[in-house]
């Protein structure tokens, strides 16, 4: 009989948990994360997120043993199946200094995004052992 991994069943109310309230912030100079950019033609640049320090159940998360990766969807329209392949990947920590990765720079997407236009975007955390996580609800932008 095979064993299902411990933490395998508990991403999903994770990740429900973690990402619903999360926090999308862009950094720009010039423009917002919504309405009309104004001032020099400069995109906003990053992406922000919190990182997780336990699953749903209270059991406790190591981001440098637990995590292997943040997908990250991107699409104009909000609609993400859980096939959907990943816009970007971000890594969970950096592997020089250990420490969790917290952002991504939207500028380094290929093709890259349009200012001006509405976007949506989801994330889904992967398991250093390869299980994935649920979705996110999906966020509304502006670049």
């Amino acid at each position: 009989m095979k064993i299902k991994p411990a933490h395998r069943n508990r991403w999903i109310l994770f990740v429900l948990l973690l990402f619903t309230p999360w926090i999308l912030w862009f950094s720009c100079s010039g423009g917002g994360g919504g309405g009309t950019p104004s001032g020099p033609a400069n995109a906003p640049g990053s992406l922000h997120w919190k990182t997780p320090t336990q699953f749903a159940d209270g059991g406790a998360l190591d981001p440098s043993k637990d995590l292997s990766l943040y997908e990250i969807f991107i699409n104009e329209t909000g609609d993400f199946l859980p096939n959907d392949e990943p816009r970007a990947v971000s890594l969970a920590v950096d592997g020089s200094s250990g420490t969790p990765i917290t952002s991504f720079d939207l500028k380094t997407i290929s093709p890259p995004l349009e200012q001006g236009k509405t976007y949506f975007v989801a994330m889904r955390a992967v398991e250093t052992n390869g299980g994935k996580s649920a979705q996110t609800l999906p966020t509304k932008f502006v670049y």
